[in-house]
């Protein structure tokens, strides 16, 4: 018997939440649903290096070159929907929404179809391990999300735009040599 149960996402406003353990299990449990031999799966993200915000799991949904349709279609026959969000990301990267009820409790998930070893896959294994050993890093982001949220950017598409900046100076300083 499964240990998640997938349900239609649901688009909450952004808010500052803490660091879960609970969030490692999901996306275990959530991964492990979504097995299949064609793919591998990976998350990234706040959730995966312990970092307090939103608390939606990202996971990146890998494909081999040449396999995207397969990949979206693996994740909407599992009840995925497209993105909820007024700037979608392009349909040659795409991103598919939905909700898991875990122990009784209900998480956002963000799917990310992204090609095996692409640069963005490259980066996000990277940035992943890099906030993992940095805890500096990972007390400067939570403050950025921290004065987003006290700004008022509720809306997740806003909330994103404003904390871009920080991982991109992050990307940017792990790209110097």
């Amino acid at each position: 018997m499964s240990n998640v149960v997938f349900i239609p996402y649901q688009l909450v406003p952004a808010s500052f939440n803490p660091w879960r353990e609970i969030f490692l299990d999901v996306a275990q449990a959530v991964i492990a649903e979504l097995a299949h031999p064609d793919f591998e799966f990976l998350h990234f993200g706040s959730s995966s290096f312990k970092v307090a915000g939103k608390g939606i799991i990202d996971i990146s949904i890998l494909y081999k070159a040449g396999q995207l349709t397969e990949a979206v279609e693996h994740l909407k026959c599992s009840g995925f929907s497209d993105q909820h969000s007024n700037k979608p990301f392009p349909e040659n990267r795409p991103r598919k929404d939905i909700a898991v009820i875990f122990k009784n409790e209900t998480f956002q998930v963000h799917a990310h179809v992204i090609e095996l070893g692409s640069e963005e896959h490259l980066k996000q294994v990277n940035f992943k391990t890099h906030m993992l050993n940095n805890p500096d890093a990972r007390a400067q982001y939570e403050a950025t999300k921290q004065q987003v949220i006290a700004d008022g950017l509720t809306v997740q598409d806003d909330y994103g735009k404003a904390k871009s900046p920080f991982v991109k100076s992050v990307l940017q300083e792990m790209a110097k040599p």
